[in-house]
């Protein structure tokens, strides 16, 4: 059995990656960062010290494209942000002996990318979400309620769903 280490995990997003050389959360004059996730991840301590940041986001739920363009740093108690290639020059050491004992006390802050919205997109979103509620309202009326549907697209299903 691998072992696993318990780590503190912060993702935030933002809409341009220069946008998170700006965030500091402790400064009142700064623009706040968008917390989406504030939780534990299990992190196998064999893992590589250049690999902590996607194995942490593919746990989280994340893709392996958010995991690709993502950027990470260690938060130690009310420290500044330390960025992770500042850490260790061997990207192949195990977080086992980086981390080790300090799971309690450190924090890992990932920020990920994501791409603003425009008014096109929000337009197609919204025809989509009442595509998907009429075409489930008149499936419904027939006796084939789209939750009984298997649909090879599960997240506009999920959607549906959630109207």
């Amino acid at each position: 059995m691998t072992k696993s280490l318990p780590l503190h995990c912060v993702v935030e997003s933002v809409h341009s990656l220069q946008a998170s050389l700006n965030i500091d959360s402790r400064s009142p004059f700064k623009r706040r960062p968008n917390i989406e996730i504030d939780t534990y991840a299990l992190i196998a301590a064999s893992t590589q010290w250049s690999d902590i940041v996607s194995a942490a986001l593919l746990q989280l739920g994340y893709t392996s494209e958010v995991a690709n363009t993502a950027r990470g740093s260690l938060i130690i108690k009310n420290w500044k942000p330390i960025s992770l290639e500042n850490i260790c020059e061997n990207p192949v050491v195990q977080v086992s002996e980086i981390l080790g004992e300090l799971t309690t006390i450190v924090t890992l802050r990932i920020v990920i990318l994501k791409t603003k919205t425009t008014p096109f997109n929000e337009i197609k979103d919204k025809l989509l979400r009442l595509l998907l509620l009429q075409s489930h309202a008149v499936l419904r009326s027939t006796g084939c309620p789209l939750d009984e549907i298997e649909s090879p697209l599960p997240a506009l299903r999920a959607v549906a769903l959630n109207l």
